[in-house]
């Protein structure tokens, strides 16, 4: 009688834990900066572990003289690299943290003109999202989530539409993207990031 009473209580307990499996893992984060509940991105705490996808300098004219104005270094998970190096394409949750940087140009004993990077200007984060997840959000869409954050506060974007404060920056990707690429990742500059290319 105990043995019984024992056994269809275990049945019952594992019939009723079996959703609650399935809601928690609906529930976790599908990326280590969303909230999956309201879907605002942050800036990952640990970003600067991961490794480095590129760096890109951008230069000014001043009074003749060509000078590095800013540098734009961008991280991802090593998961995010392999995967790319395997399929070709972004996985669904790969965070890329694009640091901006103001730059001083000076002369060196290595050229005239050498920039090296000074003080920190702000962070753009971009989140694959291959599954439409928050489409009443204004800064999800074509494929990602995008914000950008001042340095003061690395969990308040800035962003409010990524249609006007993001996209328009990224519309000349889509042409130097691989004809091959997925449409969804034509945004990102990937020939900036030799390290995606397979070994």
């Amino acid at each position: 009688m105990k043995r019984t009473t024992l056994t269809s209580s275990l049945l019952f307990l594992a019939t009723i834990s079996l959703p609650g499996v399935a809601i928690a893992e609906e529930e976790k984060a599908f990326a280590p900066n969303v909230d999956m509940a309201t879907g605002e991105i942050s800036v990952p705490a640990d970003y600067t572990l991961w490794p480095t996808l590129g760096t890109w300098s951008h230069a000014k004219i001043d009074g003749g003289a060509v000078n590095i104005h800013e540098y734009h270094v961008v991280y991802t998970q090593p998961t995010t690299i392999e995967y790319y190096q395997k399929k070709g394409r972004f996985p669904d949750g790969a965070v890329l943290v694009k640091e901006l940087l103001h730059a001083g140009t000076m002369s060196m004993t290595t050229g005239p003109a050498v920039g090296h990077a000074t003080t920190l200007k702000g962070y753009f984060v971009l989140v694959r999202d291959t599954k439409g997840r928050f489409t009443n959000s204004p800064l999800w869409g074509d494929g990602w989530g995008w914000s950008f954050f001042d340095p003061a506060d690395l969990k308040k974007t800035t962003s409010k539409d990524y249609k006007v404060d993001c996209i328009p920056c990224h519309v000349p990707a889509k042409d130097l993207a691989p004809r091959n690429a997925k449409k969804d990742d034509k945004w990102i500059y990937t020939l900036g990031y030799p390290v995606l290319q397979k070994k």
